[in-house]
């Protein structure tokens, strides 16, 4: 199987309807809505890696930091399940981190579970993020996270 990575840009409702499925597949009732996912299209930035059908298996969302104009927050990374382990995400991170850098970014932050060790792992030894910061209570009682940070080359 071929898979590519592209920008994504304002989208048909049969695409968001697959982005939304990668989301649902991904997260479950954590999974981001239209509500989130069409501003994300709009106004951030979506990447994602498709297959020879150009169908869309994983989808990376940022944002860009209005306080610290050079940077980018990394909103989520979903990939279909059957393409988990797979270096999918990774690589379409390092894609979408080569893009980025063209509209004068310079570092990426993200926030992950510090006990998503899957995650943490591929942060730090694949794509080179270092802890930053931890938050406690980030999103509300018991729900701390790690901040993490990349600055691009």
């Amino acid at each position: 199987m071929t898979i590519s990575f592209k920008p994504l840009e304002h989208t048909s409702s049969e695409r968001l309807e697959q982005i939304m499925g990668i989301e649902k597949q991904a997260f479950g009732k954590g999974a981001l809505s239209e509500y989130v996912i069409v501003p994300m299209l709009r106004y951030g930035k979506v990447y994602a890696a498709v297959d020879e059908d150009d169908d869309p298996i994983a989808c990376a969302y940022f944002m860009r930091d209005i306080n610290e104009i050079g940077n980018a927050y990394l909103m989520s990374v979903a990939v279909l399940p059957v393409f988990r382990g797979k270096d999918v995400g990774t690589e379409l991170l390092k894609y979408a981190f080569t893009h980025l850098k063209r509209f004068g970014i310079t570092s990426i932050r993200l926030t992950v579970d510090p006990a998503n060790f899957t995650a943490l792992s591929v942060y730090r030894e694949k794509l080179g993020f270092a802890v930053v910061e931890n938050s406690k209570d980030e999103y509300g009682e018991g729900e701390d996270r790690l901040v993490m940070e990349l600055a691009l080359k």
